[in-house]
């Protein structure tokens, strides 16, 4: 196995598109469906495919350098996992839940992956997955620390015809304008996290409330700050203005200056990985101690960063090892005990995700019988399923995981690195709903692909 990867620098996205908004609330409006195929005869056209007798590769893009580079190992080690049970037996396999899955490998065949880092760059993410498929033999690609390296793969997979199970990558347009046949979202994305908040911060905060917002200029940091606009002024807060930075930005005072200035009663805060660090630090000298902070999106890995900093603020998590729900304390038992003796051995939700990604792929390989893209697609979209925070679909319409939302407040005393405030379930939006009313377009199941 595997587990080396490359340097890069960080490269910045463009301009980004403004998310709308739609009107039709719930799931309605999504189209397609579940359904075992047939084969397809024309394999060959895919990458790596047909698949050996004996073993198949699985690859996995990690920021294990950059910015984003603390949510690489927790991803690793739960792909890990994840590997080892497809292979043996453990935790979910074998379970009610996903009884396709046998502990025997995949269709007869060992399971094997390969690792490459992204250095939490678009441009070497392309390359990363380029290598893992052409050197590697990777049938399918999953992983990933930010919504701009989603992007750069949901744009490459599909000319390879390989399935791409998207990582952390919860800015909107990843299931939304640049939505694509080939790519899935088991992270809840930036509306998804607004509408989880907005509940539980105007309990904690009041109405009339008014608030500033600072954000990363990536997809994650635009949109996320779209959504907090949309949710929290139509709960009747008053936005006070906003700053938007560069990845990598090492002072964040001035901007933390006018949101002080701006008489803000809350701070929203849209980063991750080290920026989200570096600005919690910063904020907590900066803003009085009567200001709420809100961070929308958290990891473990940040609140073990930012220590006393994260005292109080506010935020959602990709799952929480207390979630009361099925299969989320079997995942908790198995990864404790796989990792025995490392100084970390409680999982993220960062592992998590990486184990579910995993899991929801091949399965869906079980059922339908074959490793060729279409009949997996087809057996992805719509799927009904549980992966430790309750009952979750991963719909046609966008290929976004509609699921419960963990949401999370840094302790005011005690060991805890987080609490859990509380698990949102009312955040389903409509397929004639932005974000999911831009993805106009998957693209076909049998697309034309390319040899490199």
């Amino acid at each position: 196995m595997d587990w080396s990867g490359e340097r890069s620098t960080v490269t910045r996205r463009e301009v980004l598109r403004v998310a709308g908004a739609g009107s039709i609330a719930g799931l309605a409006g999504c189209s397609g469906g579940s359904s075992r195929t047939t084969p397809t005869s024309t394999a060959t056209q895919y990458a790596n495919q047909p698949v050996g007798a004996d073993r198949v590769t699985f690859g996995f893009t990690l920021p294990q350098s950059g910015p984003f580079s603390p949510v690489g190992d927790p991803q690793q080690r739960g792909f890990k996992l994840a590997v080892k049970h497809l292979n043996g037996g453990g935790a979910w396999v074998g379970t009610e839940e996903w009884a396709a899955l046998s502990g025997d490998g995949l269709l007869g065949r060992t399971v094997e992956s390969a690792v490459a880092d992204t250095g939490s760059s678009a441009e070497t993410a392309r390359s990363a997955a380029e290598r893992l498929i052409d050197q590697d033999g990777a049938v399918m690609i999953a992983g990933g620390g930010s919504t701009n390296t989603g992007r750069a793969l949901l744009d490459y997979c599909p000319s390879r015809g390989v399935v791409h199970m998207l990582g952390f990558a919860p800015g909107t347009s990843s299931t939304g304008s640049d939505c694509s046949r080939y790519g899935f979202q088991e992270m809840h994305n930036s509306r998804m996290a607004a509408d989880a908040l907005a509940p539980v911060v105007t309990e904690r905060f009041g109405k009339d409330i008014s608030y500033y917002q600072l954000h990363a200029d990536t997809d994650f940091g635009v949109t996320q700050a779209e959504q907090f606009d949309r949710r929290l002024e139509s709960a009747g807060w008053n936005g006070m203005g906003s700053a938007e930075t560069r990845v990598g930005t090492k002072d964040f005072r001035p901007q933390l200056k006018e949101a002080t200035t701006a008489d803000s009663d809350v701070v929203v805060l849209s980063y991750h990985g080290r920026d989200a660090a570096t600005v919690l630090d910063q904020a907590t000298e900066e803003l009085s101690e009567e200001t709420g902070i809100v961070m929308p999106i958290v990891t473990r890995e940040l609140a073990r960063s930012a220590g006393a900093s994260m005292t109080g603020v506010v935020g959602t998590i990709p799952w929480d090892h207390r979630v009361d729900a099925p299969l989320s304390a079997a995942f908790t038992d198995a990864f404790e005990n796989a990792y025995v003796g490392d100084q970390i051995r409680l999982p993220s939700g960062q592992a998590r995700l990486a184990y579910a990604q995993t899991l929801q792929y091949a399965a869906a390989v079980e059922r339908a019988g074959t490793f060729e893209p279409p009949a997996v697609i087809r057996e992805l979209e719509d799927t009904t399923y549980q992966a430790g925070l309750g009952e979750a679909t991963l719909r046609a319409c966008d290929h976004q995981s509609i699921r419960p939302v963990p949401v999370v407040e840094g302790p005011q005393e005690g060991p805890a690195v987080l609490d859990l405030v509380q698990v949102s379930s009312d955040v389903s939006y409509g397929c004639s709903e932005a974000p999911a009313n831009e993805c106009t377009d998957l693209g076909p199941y049998e697309p034309e692909t390319t040899d490199s």
